[in-house]
C-alpha cells in the first residue's frame, strides 16, 4: 500500500471527475478508475488510468491494491452498496463515500475493521453537507428550538443521480411529506409555499418537504423541537415524476430494471428542459431559531454554488486530505464526525467551488415575525 495513492473509483461520472480535477491540482497521487470503452490517457490529468468494474470483485480488488485511500464516486450509490469499501478493506486502505449514507453505514457496522482502517461515509451535499452545516451553526446558539432548510436549485441531472434517488428513496432513505414537529416524525405535511426569505433562489421553483434519517438523527442529536427540511426544484414537473415512478417500482420491485431504465430516462429529459436556456445553480439555506445570552436569536446561512456535483466532490475531497489527521485510525464515521465547516469552507472558496457563502443575524420580534430582511453580512 502505498499511503500517498488516492484511488477514485467512478473518475469519469460528475462528482467522481470534479473530485480528480481538485485532487490533480493539489499535486496529489491519483489513480482514477473509469468504466467506460474509451481508456484514458495518463498523460492527459497527470494521473494513472486504471479500468475498473464496481460490480466484479476481482476488478475492485486489483484497483484498490497498493491505494492509501480510496474514494467512492460511483453511482449510483444505492446499487453499488458497499462493494468498494470491502475492497478498500482487503486492500488496506481508508475509505470515503461521496455518498453512502443510512444504508451504507448499516451494512458495515458489524463489519470487524482491521487496526489503522478508517472508513466515512455520507462525504458530499446530500447527506454530508446537510449535517455539516446545521451543526456548525448551532455552535452559534446557547439553545436551539428550530431548524428550516431548504436544498436544490435548477441543474442537470445525472443518470446515476436520478437512479439513487428513485432507490434510495424505496430503501427508506427519506419521506416526502414528512417534517419534525414538537419533538416527533410527522408525514403528510403539504408544502409550506414558495416564500422563501433572503435566499436568493432565482426564478419560479417548486417547494417539498422532506425528511431523511440523516435530519431525524440530526433533530435529535441538537434537541430540536421543529425541523422542516425542503427540497427545490425549478418546477413541479420533476416532483411529479419521482412520485409517479416511485409508486410504480414500489408495484414492480426496484429489480425491475426496464421500469427504472424508463423512469430515470425521462428524469433526465425532464431536468435538461428545466435548464435549458437557463443559468444552473445550487443553494442551501438555513434558518435557525434559538437562544444565545438569555435572548432569541435568528441566523440565517445561505450557501450559493454553481452545481450540487462539483460541490459534492470538494466535501469527499477534503474528507480525504483530512483522514490522516482523524483519531482514532479505526472507525466508521460520517463526514460531520471527521470535517470542520469552518476549514471545508476556507477549501471550498480556495477551489472556487461556491459563489458565496453569508450568514446573517435576522432580528425578530417576540411573537417571532421578522422585523428586517437582511441577504448579506455575517455572525
Amino acid at each position: 500500500m502505498t499511503a500517498s495513492l488516492i484511488g477514485i473509483v467512478g473518475a469519469t461520472g460528475a462528482v467522481g471527475g470534479a473530485a480528480l480535477s481538485i485532487l490533480v491540482s493539489e499535486g496529489r497521487s491519483v489513480r482514477a478508475g473509469y468504466h467506460s470503452n474509451a481508456k484514458r490517457s495518463d498523460a492527459a490529468s497527470g494521473c494513472q488510468w486504471r479500468h475498473v468494474d464496481a460490480d466484479d470483485a476481482d476488478s475492485l480488488a486489483r484497483f484498490c491494491d497498493g491505494c492509501g485511500i480510496v474514494l467512492n464516486a460511483a453511482g449510483p450509490s444505492c446499487r453499488i452498496g458497499d462493494r468498494v469499501a470491502r475492497a478498500a478493506i482487503l486492500a488496506g486502505a481508508d475509505y470515503v463515500d461521496a455518498f453512502g449514507g443510512g444504508a451504507l453505514l448499516r451494512t458495515l457496522s458489524a463489519s470487524t475493521l482491521p487496526p489503522g482502517i478508517c472508513l466515512v461515509h455520507s462525504a458530499g451535499v446530500y447527506p454530508g453537507l446537510s449535517d455539516l452545516l446545521p451543526r456548525w451553526l448551532a455552535d452559534h446558539f446557547d439553545h436551539i428550538r428550530a431548524l428550516r432548510a431548504w436544498a436544490g436549485g435548477r441543474e442537470r441531472c445525472t443518470p446515476a443521480a436520478a437512479a439513487d434517488v428513485l432507490l434510495s428513496t424505496l430503501q427508506g432513505f427519506g419521506q416526502a411529506g414528512a417534517v419534525w414537529i414538537n419533538g416527533s416524525r410527522r408525514t403528510g405535511v403539504p408544502a409550506p409555499g414558495n416564500a422563501i426569505p433572503g435566499a436568493g433562489f432565482p426564478g419560479p421553483i417548486h417547494v417539498q418537504p422532506f425528511l431523511g434519517e440523516e435530519q431525524a438523527r440530526l433533530a435529535m442529536d441538537l434537541g430540536l423541537r421543529d425541523l422542516c427540511w425542503n427540497n427545490v426544484m425549478p418546477g413541479s414537473r420533476i416532483s411529479g415524476l419521482l412520485s409517479r415512478w416511485c409508486g410504480l417500482l414500489t408495484l414492480r420491485g426496484a429489480a425491475d430494471h426496464t421500469t427504472l431504465r424508463q423512469a430515470v430516462s425521462e428524469i433526465v429529459a425532464a431536468a435538461e428542459t428545466e435548464i435549458a436556456g437557463q443559468e444552473p445553480y445550487y443553494r442551501l439555506v438555513l434558518e435557525m431559531d434559538g437562544d444565545r445570552a438569555g435572548r432569541s436569536r435568528r441566523l440565517r446561512a445561505v450557501l450559493r454554488a454553481p452545481d450540487s456535483y462539483r460541490l459534492s466532490a470538494a466535501i469527499a475531497v477534503s474528507a480525504v486530505l483530512q483522514l490522516p489527521a482523524v483519531p482514532p485510525r479505526t472507525g466508521i464515521l460520517g463526514a460531520a464526525d471527521v470535517l470542520d465547516f469552518a476549514s471545508v469552507l476556507e477549501r471550498l472558496r480556495l477551489w472556487r467551488v461556491i459563489d458565496g457563502f453569508d450568514v446573517v443575524d435576522v432580528p425578530v420580534t417576540e411573537s417571532g415575525d421578522e422585523t428586517v430582511s437582511v441577504e448579506e453580512g455575517g455572525i
